[in-house]
C-alpha cells in the first residue's frame, strides 16, 4: 500500500484511518497504473482507506515526484467522464 493521505491527517489521533492506493508487482489491469520503480506499480483507480491499527512497518519511502505522478493520475481518473 502507498499512503496518499497527508501527514497532518495521518497524525490526528482520533482519526482511525489513512488513505491508501494498492501497490502491485505489475502494471494493474485498470489501465491507470503509475510505476514506482523496482517492479512496483501504484493503482490510483483503486484508492481506499485502511485502519491505522493494521499498519506495522514502513518498508519504503517514495519521492515527491512519485507522489505527484500518483496524484496526477487521480485527477485524470476523476476528470474522465463515465460513458
Amino acid at each position: 500500500m502507498l499512503v496518499i493521505s497527508s501527514t497532518v491527517y495521518n497524525e490526528i489521533p482520533s482519526e482511525p484511518t489513512i488513505v491508501v492506493v494498492p501497490v502491485f508487482g505489475h502494471d494493474p489491469d485498470s489501465g491507470f497504473g503509475v510505476p514506482l520503480g523496482d517492479d512496483a506499480w501504484a493503482a490510483p483507480g483503486l484508492v481506499t482507506s485502511l485502519r491505522k491499527s493494521v499498519l506495522v512497518d514502513l518498508s519504503q519511502r517514495v519521492d515527491v515526484q512519485t507522489l505527484t505522478d500518483v496524484n496526477n493520475m487521480l485527477f485524470k481518473i476523476l476528470a474522465t467522464p463515465d460513458r
